[in-house]
């Protein structure tokens, strides 16, 4: 019963992982011509430890091997996550970092400054037009930019 309910736990944690990397938009484990883990792919608990209990099932990976796979996987997806996750924050910050706007004020005519009523207005127009694109971005797709960064972080070997 306790190792039924801990195979049960893995699966579901292992389900939620590849729920959270696709909704990232992250890289999936494929199925592939090699052996495949019982408790990422099989429907049912049930399934998944009649196949491991059974020693060699063609086309699956064995118990032990089963089990340190998922525990490995769900351990790398932790750290991975903490790495999107702070690799998306830095280059959020960094889309707000004052030099940026500094040489986008820069790029600007004298006329269009003239026009906007100063540096300070011109610097706060842009300010709003940055944090308008990443709100809307964010509504569009999962966390928008920072979704990509995410992803991008998160497969950074």
């Amino acid at each position: 019963r306790q190792y039924r309910l801990m195979m049960d736990g893995l699966m579901q944690l292992l389900r939620k992982r590849a729920e959270e990397k696709g909704n990232a938009r992250v890289a999936q484990t494929v199925v592939g011509a090699s052996a495949v883990n019982p408790l990422k792919f099989l429907p049912t608990i049930d399934d998944a430890v009649a196949t491991i209990a059974a020693g060699r099932s063609a086309g699956f990976l064995q118990g032990d091997e089963a089990i340190a796979d998922a525990v490995r996987d769900l351990a790398e997806h932790h750290m991975r996550a903490w790495r999107g996750v702070q690799g998306a924050l830095r280059r959020m910050i960094d889309r707000f970092d004052p030099v940026a706007f500094e040489r986008e004020l820069k790029s600007t005519s004298a006329l269009d400054k003239v026009l906007a009523g100063g540096r300070g207005a011109k610097l706060w127009e842009l300010y709003k037009k940055r944090h308008r694109e990443i709100a809307t971005s964010a509504e569009q797709r999962f966390l928008g930019e920072i979704g990509a960064d995410f992803r991008d972080a998160y497969e950074e070997e």
